[in-house]
């Protein structure tokens, strides 16, 4: 018997990279135009949040405020898990007041507010499913399978199983609707960290898009080494 043979039987579905750039750009161009036209905009990842979830909230931020919206980002401040990523931004002046709980982002909800869900696609798993049942127009941005169904159909579902995280199809947007150097390098970090979460440190569901999306991180001011503190409990 030759012990050296070890095969390995799983569930773990192999996904491909497919996507072109012409997606991630025909999508920024739908979202932005949304925001535009809306007069507020919510932004929730899922409950118990990790970096993926933060990072890409905080991306859809720097891009509704790009299009001169008001926008919060609906999350539990108090969860120790991103306590880092927010204490990251918190020192930019425009996101002294971004974070708020479910209940005050309740009280901002009005008939033309945009809710932009990202890094989960289930209503059960929402930071907030009663904020989810209350607006009108909302946009999906997920890297999971879809696995939830919607009361409201949503105006904008990009739901790409094949990205590694809902961080590289932030960045994505980001480089298609952004001037060059439109992110701050913060902002970058904790754009950064969810893909370093979501890809095991670059080990894991990695693809060309997923370099080239931290290759723009990186020229965006994204520092590695700081990012690894992130890390560090």
């Amino acid at each position: 018997k030759n012990s050296h043979n070890t095969e390995f039987y799983g569930g773990r579905t192999k996904t491909v990279q497919k996507r072109t750039k012409v997606r991630a750009r025909v999508i920024a161009n739908e979202l932005t135009l949304n925001m535009a036209k809306a007069h507020n905009v919510l932004i929730m990842g899922h409950r118990n949040p990790d970096y993926d979830s933060i990072g890409a909230c905080v991306g859809i931020a720097r891009l509704a405020m790009f299009c001169g919206v008001k926008a919060n980002i609906v999350v539990n401040r108090s969860d120790a898990n991103i306590r880092q990523a927010i204490n990251r931004v918190a020192s930019l002046p425009e996101y002294a007041d971004i974070f708020v709980d479910s209940l005050v982002g309740q009280d901002m909800i009005c008939s033309d507010t945009l809710l932009v869900i990202v890094d989960v696609n289930n209503p059960v798993q929402f930071e907030s499913p009663d904020i989810a049942a209350n607006v009108g127009s909302v946009a999906i941005i997920d890297h999971h399978r879809k696995t939830g169904d919607y009361a409201r159909q949503p105006i904008i579902t990009y739901i790409e199983p094949s990205a590694s995280s809902a961080c590289e199809l932030v960045a994505e947007i980001l480089e298609q609707a952004l001037p060059i150097g439109g992110l701050h390098r913060e902002e970058a970090d904790v754009l950064y960290s969810g893909m370093l979460l979501d890809t095991k440190q670059f080990s894991r569901n990695t693809g060309v898009r997923t370099f080239s999306a931290a290759l723009y991180l990186r020229s965006e001011g994204a520092n590695p080494a700081e990012v690894q503190y992130f890390f560090k409990s």
